[in-house]
C-alpha cells in the first residue's frame, strides 16, 4: 500500500456510524489504520460494530449523539478528544432519507426535518471539530453529499433532499475556502444508487423504477456500498492534501447524460 494511504495513528469520527454507509466507513479507515469514533442513533449496533473495530487491531469508542443538537455533538468532539488526544478525520455522513413526497403535498415539518439533518446538523459537527482542528493546523473533514446535489433524480421526489444535497457541496466549497488556510481538506463525497438497505427495500417495492434505474447508469448496475471504502479513505488521507472544495463523484456514470 502507498504511505500516503496509511491512517495508522489517526483519529477519525464517523457520524450515522451505526449502519448503512456509515458503517462502511468506519470500517474502511480501520483498515486502514486510524482509531476511529462512532457516533449514532443505534447504540447496540454501535456496540457492536466497535467490537469489530477493536478486532482489526485499532481502538474504537461510540456515543449515542443526535446531529442537530449542538450540545450532543460538542460533548462527542471533547469525549474523543479526551479518549485519544486528538480529532484528525470527520466523516459528516448522517443524513436524513429522502421524503419521496411531491412538493405540494410536502409538509413544512417534513421539509424542515431533512433540511434541518442534512444541512444544520452537518454544520455544527464541521463547526466543533472544526474548531480543534483549527488549533492543530491539520485535519481532514469529508461531507456526504450525493449526484442528488447535481441533479434532480428522475422517477423519485424529492424537493428538500436535492436542496439539502445541493446545499452540502456548497457548504463544503465555503468551509474549504475558510479553512484551507489551516492544512485542513474540507471535501465531499457524492454516492449514486448503492445497495444499501432503505435502498434495497426502495427498490423491491418499486421494480418499475429499479428498471428505470438501471437504464440511466451507464455501468447497468446498482453500486456495492464496500465500493465506497477505497474513496473515503483517499478523502481522509494525505493522499487528497492539495484537494479543498471538491465533490467526489462515484455513481456507476449516471450523471454522465
Amino acid at each position: 500500500m502507498l504511505k500516503c494511504f496509511d491512517l495508522t495513528g489517526e483519529v477519525a469520527i464517523v457520524t450515522g456510524a451505526a449502519k448503512g454507509l456509515g458503517r462502511v466507513f468506519a470500517k474502511a479507515l480501520a483498515q486502514a489504520g486510524a482509531n476511529v469514533y462512532l457516533m449514532g442513533h443505534g447504540e447496540e449496533a454501535m456496540k457492536e460494530l466497535a467490537k469489530e473495530l477493536n478486532e482489526l487491531g485499532v481502538q474504537c469508542a461510540w456515543r449515542y449523539a443526535e446531529i442537530t443538537n449542538k450540545q450532543d455533538v460538542e460533548e462527542c468532539v471533547s469525549d474523543c478528544i479526551n479518549r485519544f488526544g486528538k480529532v484528525d478525520i470527520l466523516i459528516n455522513n448522517a443524513a436524513a432519507p429522502r421524503i419521496n413526497i411531491s412538493p405540494e403535498e410536502t409538509s413544512l415539518e417534513q421539509w424542515n426535518r431533512v433540511i434541518n439533518v442534512n444541512i444544520t446538523g452537518c454544520f455544527i459537527c464541521a463547526q466543533a471539530v472544526g474548531k480543534e482542528m483549527i488549533k492543530r493546523r491539520k485535519g481532514k473533514i469529508v461531507n456526504l453529499a450525493s449526484i442528488s446535489g447535481f441533479i434532480i433524480n428522475k422517477g423519485v421526489h424529492g424537493g428538500s433532499y436535492d436542496v439539502s444535497k445541493l446545499a452540502v457541496v456548497a457548504l463544503t466549497k465555503a468551509l474549504a475556502a475558510e479553512w484551507a488556510k489551516y492544512n485542513i481538506n474540507v471535501n465531499a463525497l457524492a454516492p449514486g444508487y448503492f445497495l444499501t438497505d432503505p435502498n434495497k427495500k426502495f427498490f423491491e417495492n418499486d421494480p418499475d423504477f429499479y428498471k428505470m434505474a438501471l437504464s440511466m447508469i451507464p455501468a447497468q448496475r446498482i453500486g456495492d456500498p464496500e465500493e465506497l471504502a477505497g474513496a473515503i479513505v483517499f478523502l481522509s488521507s494525505s493522499a487528497s492534501n492539495y484537494m479543498h472544495g471538491s465533490t467526489l463523484i462515484i455513481d456507476g456514470g449516471y450523471t454522465i447524460w
